[in-house]
């Protein structure tokens, strides 16, 4: 089966078309929206116009392609479009149509991959199972199941509710069963008469109880009124003169007091060493100034004798230094002399001359330098005088200057410590007039305490503190007893309500409390009778035997319950589908409930009886239908042509493709015997799987013929390596016979494999 013509007139966009299929292996390029899509789809509507119930958004545009398709089978060309479809030539549904012969955009999986392997077989082989469902249907309905597969008791309502029915029966009769035992256990009968024992002796303690509560209501009304009057004594006595904050003052002034006498002894002692510490920096400056009074009179001739020094060394500076050369000259004039007639002695006329003069000219100089000194050292004499008329222990010139910085640095120093000093004596001054304002305030103080505290005991004629302190601590003890008793009274007559007008005093509220609880008390008893260990023991046992006869009570009712909620449930079972008669509990005893389980017994084994029938009915079909089943797997196998692709494509890699028919899976098997699903495998394998398995299953649908393949981009996503692969095998199956027509818009495909394979390449326009 071959396409040997196309012939598109109109589909949407697409221009009009025509071309003859020559090759087995022709390639449609295009560029993206150069209509390859749309030519494929015109192509798929005129083989087939109900594709789109297989293909799902295959229609792009909303019409049918006008134009025809040429298909060849055997010897015979058919022109498909004009009314006649691909399914009037072969025994092909759209389904098959699409899921062996049409490869859209790398989709090489099959859909609905088992119902597709059943409607293969059937088609193939003659083989019908509609028939055997409908009869597993009716054996299903018949036995109340939940379904062919599931097998089940059905709840559905459809089935009478049979799951639901046993359940509830089956459950019912157990928890009658069980409780028949747990009856016959508790012995109800033993119950009963325990029950009438119990609520006899239960009496009498009750009455035991109310006389040992009565005595108890006398002795608490003794004690209580003993309360009562400790109560009154106490509020009587209570003297509110003197009170805790008081005395708490009185202690504070008190010991605010001894602060105050604390603080005066101690600022007294601090002032008294204030003083004196000023009177010794007073003698001091006294010293101090009397040692000023004589330096102070000489300052002024000691800055006169300072200035004439000054002037003497600035006028003389160069005769006291002549002075020193003096002794040079006078040597040096003898020697010239000397020598000079020693040279003329020995004849030596120059030296002797020259000799001469060098002396002459040391004599006159001598005699210069000797005037100079004498004039300076009158003037010597006279600033040495002056300096000792000022004072400063002298007896050169040199001495002078030193002695002046000596007088000057005494002074200064001697008035430097006296401005010290009376720094220091007016800093003493405030702090002895801060002491004696501080002292004064202490004194202030200590004294308005006093008087707080002679005023506060004045007022409740206490003599002393301690007085005062002894009359509080009575006081509290009164109080004490008198809180004791409010509280006793409070926690057994409670108190006054407050939201009266006019509340009640306490005193006569617990008076008539008091009354009140004697009012109805029998007076025949007395408190004398209460036994404080006796009223808690009857009170235990009354407990105790209120309990036991409360659970007898509980266990006789819960009895009665029971048979109630049996004979309830039972008239709520839907029997009548079942059995011919209803179940009643028929009397309500244990007997009854032992006669009731017979009956839903019954009815469980009904339930049960028409389910296996119908269970067995089924697994007698079921064998049947896996014979059926089989002949999907004769589809595929090791010697089958799936197999062979498979095994051709992945270059031996795996030995064989099979179908699980209880999975509903292709399995495929390695030289290891490993055996793989599809989703075990590569995308790149599983592709090429289902791929065979498209190229057996078209060969068995067309009684082993070869026949054709749209391909729309079938390897999209794979890459140069993948792709040249799969071109190989494409080319295997045109060379077998198949006719493939591969439309495509990469580049790589309509250029270099066209080129490589030698391709017949049909080129298609981008769209106007």
């Amino acid at each position: 089966m071959k396409l040997t013509d196309i012939h598109i007139d109109r589909y949407g966009p697409l221009p009009r078309f025509t071309h003859e299929c020559e090759d087995n292996f022709e390639v449609f390029y295009g560029p993206n929206e150069s209509g390859k899509t749309l030519l494929l789809e015109a192509v798929l509507k005129l083989l087939e116009p109900d594709i789109e119930t297989a293909i799902p958004h295959v229609s792009r545009v909303d019409e049918s392609p006008s134009g025809h398709v040429v298909v060849e089978t055997g010897d015979t060309d058919q022109k498909l479009g004009d009314g006649m479809v691909l399914g009037d030539l072969v025994d092909l549904s759209p389904q098959h149509l699409r899921n062996i012969f049409v490869i859209r955009d790398s989709d090489l999986q099959l859909r609905d991959e088992h119902e597709f392997y059943d409607s293969v077989t059937q088609q193939i082989g003659d083989l019908h199972t509609n028939e055997i469902d409908a009869i597993q249907s009716r054996l299903v309905v018949h036995g109340r199941l939940t379904s062919v597969d599931g097998r089940g008791l059905s709840s559905a309502r459809s089935r009478s509710n049979a799951a639901e029915v046993r359940d509830q029966t089956t459950t019912l009769a157990a928890d009658i069963r069980e409780y028949i035992g747990d009856a016959e256990a508790s012995d109800i009968a033993a119950a009963e008469r325990e029950a009438v024992a119990v609520t006899t002796e239960l009496q009498r303690c009750e009455d035991e109880r109310a006389i040992q509560e009565a005595a108890e209501t006398w002795d608490t009304h003794a004690t209580l009124t003993e309360r009562l009057t400790t109560y009154r004594d106490a509020i009587e006595q209570l003297d509110d003169e003197v009170s805790q904050s008081t005395l708490n003052e009185l202690e504070r002034l008190d010991r605010e007091i001894v602060a105050a006498e604390d603080e005066i002894e101690d600022l007294e002692s601090k002032r008294s060493s204030l003083r004196e510490e000023r009177r010794q920096l007073k003698t001091e400056t006294d010293s101090v100034e009397a040692a000023l009074v004589p330096l102070e009179a000489r300052a002024d001739d000691v800055a006169k004798v300072t200035r004439v020094l000054a002037s003497f060394r600035e006028s003389h500076g160069e005769s006291i230094g002549a002075s020193r050369g003096m002794p040079f000259a006078k040597y040096t004039a003898l020697v010239g002399l000397g020598l000079g007639g020693v040279a003329a002695i020995v004849g030596s006329t120059i030296a002797g001359v020259l000799l001469a003069v060098l002396g002459g000219m040391a004599a006159g100089w001598y005699g210069l330098q000797h005037r100079s000194v004498t004039a300076t050292e009158r003037e010597q004499e006279q600033v040495l005088q002056q300096a000792q008329d000022a004072g400063l222990d002298v007896t050169t010139i040199a001495e002078i200057g030193p002695a002046t910085r000596a007088f000057r640095d005494e002074l200064a120093g001697l008035q430097d410590r006296r401005d010290e000093l009376v720094r220091q004596i007016g800093v003493k001054d405030e702090l002895i007039d801060e002491c004696t304002d501080d002292l004064e305030t202490a004194r202030e103080q200590r004294r308005s305490n006093r008087e707080k505290r002679h005023t506060l005991l004045r007022e409740v004629d206490a003599a002393n503190i301690e007085e005062y302190r002894e009359r509080v601590a009575a006081q509290e003890t009164l109080k004490r007893k008198r809180d004791q008793a409010v509280q006793s009274l409070t926690d057994a007559l409670g108190t006054p309500s407050t939201t009266e007008p006019e509340p009640e005093p306490p005193l006569e509220h617990w008076e008539g409390a008091l009354e009140t609880m004697v009012a109805d008390v029998d007076e025949n008893v007395d408190a004398d009778e209460y036994d404080p260990d006796r009223l808690p023991a009857l009170r235990e046992q009354q407990e105790e035997l209120t309990q036991r006869r409360e659970e007898l009570t509980e266990q006789l009712e819960a009895h009665e319950r029971r048979l109630r909620e049996f004979d309830d449930r039972i008239q709520a079972l839907s029997t009548e589908p079942f059995l011919d008669d209803s179940v009643s509990l028929p009397s309500r005893s244990v007997e009854g409930l032992r006669d009731v389980v017979h009956e839903l017994n019954q009815l469980v084994e009904q339930i049960e009886r028409d389910a296996d029938i119908a269970r067995e009915a089924l697994d007698i079909f079921d064998n049947i239908q896996s014979e059926e089943e089989q002949k999907i797997t004769d589809l595929f196998g090791t010697e089958s042509r799936a197999t062979d692709v498979f095994q051709t494509i992945t270059a031996d890699r795996y030995t064989g493709v099979t179908y699980d028919a209880e999975e509903r899976v292709i399995q495929v098997h390695t030289n290891g015997q490993e055996v793989f699903t599809p989703t075990q495998l590569s995308h790149g394998t599983t592709e090429q799987l289902y791929f065979s398995a498209r190229v057996g299953l078209a060969e068995q649908l067309l009684s082993s013929e070869p026949g054709f393949f749209l391909l729309d981009d079938a390897f999209l996503p794979a890459d140069r390596r993948r792709l040249q692969e799969g071109f190989e095998v494409l080319r295997e199956l045109a060379a077998d016979g198949w006719q493939i027509l591969y439309f495509t818009a990469k580049d790589e495909v309509g250029t270099d494999l066209v080129k490589t394979h030698d391709l017949r390449c049909q080129l298609l326009d981008p769209l106007g």
